[in-house]
């Protein structure tokens, strides 16, 4: 996979028109415009995109911790799980057979962006 650092606008815009996979590293204090940018560069080339979170990830980084502050939090979690499955449901829909996926890893401050036609 192409690996990308930091926000080289014009290096994304290629790798968007080549309809290539790609992974953008380096993003510590630009995450959300890094979002930003990559949705709209494939917007911008009449493609769809779908946005996702890395559970996976978080869930590895936050190890014995993060399973006390789960029991702690329990009721809270499943209010916000429940909330957050009707929207993915609903974005889902929304973006249905998308070009491509944009896949956020909060932990590591990285996009992967995948071409899935």
């Amino acid at each position: 996979m192409i690996v990308v650092t930091g926000l080289n606008e014009a290096q994304i815009e290629g790798l968007v028109k080549s309809k290539a996979s790609f992974e953008i590293n380096g993003l510590r204090g630009n995450f959300m415009a890094g979002i930003k940018l990559v949705e709209t560069k494939i917007e911008s080339q009449g493609l769809k995109c779908r946005v996702k979170s890395d559970v996976k990830s978080a869930v590895v980084q936050g190890g014995a911790l993060g399973a006390v502050f789960t029991v702690l939090t329990t009721p809270a979690t499943l209010a916000v799980a429940t909330l957050g499955a009707v929207a993915s449901v609903g974005h889902g829909l929304i973006t249905y057979n998308p070009d491509y996926e944009i896949i956020k890893d909060y932990v590591n401050k990285r996009l992967r962006v995948i071409y899935k036609k």
